[in-house]
């Protein structure tokens, strides 16, 4: 995985190629091959990962909210940039819910600025799920080592967990704290 080659032409990550090279980031970055289906229905899977007993929520991408409508407080707007997780897992038991974001980026570009948000979106997904522990996790790729060391520093004081999508640890990284999560 650390050999990830998403070409992008053009003057930058944007334009017409943003959303065919987030998929394939998102898609290169999924869990799915970590994971054990033991039911599922149009809106969600439940899983558990690979070598562990303990089950989670798995929503299709767009379904959280469908997902959870017995504990959405409905007074609260939706904001942009929180309807559809990039990947997402909810412990019912501990009540967390795991809400990864995936930034793929090849050139400069206004994603830096993406990274800065943790604290509206964790705001946002607490007050529409008041009675769950919201942990909100970053998979980025390696671009942002070098590009966003200022966004980088913020999230580790904030102690916001962020995961490099590129290495080749990355899924049994991610999976370890989900699981180990406390």
């Amino acid at each position: 995985m650390d050999n990830i080659s998403i070409c992008n032409k053009g003057y930058g990550a944007g334009g017409s190629n943003t959303n065919k090279n987030g998929i394939a980031y998102e898609k290169l970055t999924e869990l799915d091959d970590k994971i054990t289906i033991h039911s599922k229905n149009k809106y969600l899977s439940e899983i558990s990962f690979n070598d562990n007993e303990k089950r989670y929520i798995k929503p299709k991408q767009s379904n959280l909210f469908k997902c959870m409508k017995q504990e959405i407080n409905l007074n609260i707007t939706k904001a942009h940039g929180c309807k559809k997780p990039d990947e997402c897992y909810i412990d019912q038991q501990n009540k967390n819910l795991f809400i990864i974001e995936k930034k793929m980026q090849q050139s400069n570009g206004s994603v830096c600025e993406k990274i800065q948000t943790p604290d509206f979106k964790m705001w946002q997904y607490q007050r529409t799920f008041p009675s769950y522990n919201i942990i909100y996790i970053y998979c980025l790729s390696d671009w942002f080592k070098e590009n966003c060391k200022a966004e980088i520093e913020y999230l580790i004081y904030k102690k916001i967990p962020f995961f490099w999508g590129n290495s080749l640890n990355y899924k049994n990284d991610i999976i370890n704290f989900i699981i180990n999560y406390k």
